[in-house]
């Protein structure tokens, strides 16, 4: 099988490794295609591999008591799914990494950045910039909860979406929208509904196709923006 060409990779984080990092673990890096609704961090149990997305989205699902779910975070192929894990933080607690777009990309034992995270002082840095770009997007998306409409909200759910899935359509119902949004689907399907009116997607049974992406972002709040600047932050060092 083909090793990956780091400059050909899809993946931000893998492009931004070290060269020399990336050439002691390149030969380490699997491939992997991971269907919607596959569990890949279950709470409570041990992290012991990272994922690099090519497309597709993972989501960090926070579990209530009472077995209620709502997402608190996505990763596509802008990052590292599991960045706590490489900073010492080897246990998933109270969220689970569910895969809710058909994802592929490539996955690497934890131990093997571990021991790079020891050798190499730019991964150490690439990677406490991500955990903190991280930690903006968790704030950003609780203050977003709190003070946008839900219209808003959606609009920049399903362009994050069409930023990962490598195409204009994606496998997706409205009920795990719904669900992920911490949302009651009736109130979801309105807003879905009166995008499509206006010829912004297209909803069919399982899946939502994005028609006019430039309607979108006009329609979305300030966090899109605001997320996609700090990714740049991460990035523009490396």
């Amino acid at each position: 099988m083909a090793q990956l060409a780091q400059a050909n990779a899809t993946n931000r984080f893998l492009r931004a490794l070290p060269p020399a990092v990336f050439r002691r673990v390149e030969s380490s890096l699997q491939p992997v295609a991971l269907r919607h609704g596959t569990v890949i961090g279950y709470i409570g149990a041990p992290l012991t591999e990272l994922y690099f997305l090519d497309r597709g989205l993972i989501s960090l699902v926070k579990v209530m008591n009472d077995g209620r779910t709502a997402e608190i975070a996505v990763v596509g192929n802008e990052g590292i799914v599991a960045i706590t894990a490489l900073m010492g933080m080897s246990q998933a607690d109270s969220i689970e990494m569910t895969v809710q777009i058909d994802a592929s990309g490539h996955r690497l034992a934890l131990s093997a950045l571990e021991a790079e995270m020891v050798r190499s002082k730019e991964l150490h840095a690439l990677a406490t910039r991500y955990l903190q770009f991280t930690m903006n997007r968790l704030a950003q998306t609780a203050a977003c909860n709190v003070l946008h409409r839900l219209r808003q909200r959606c609009c920049r759910w399903l362009l994050v979406a069409h930023d990962n899935a490598g195409a204009p359509s994606f496998g997706l119902t409205h009920e795990f929208l719904a669900m992920m949004m911490g949302v009651h689907r009736p109130a979801l399907s309105v807003v879905l509904e009166s995008l499509q009116r206006r010829r912004l997607i297209e909803t069919q049974r399982g899946a939502i196709t994005i028609l006019d992406r430039p309607g979108l972002e006009a329609s979305v709040c300030e966090c899109y923006a605001a997320v996609r600047r700090d990714l740049e932050n991460v990035y523009e060092l490396a």
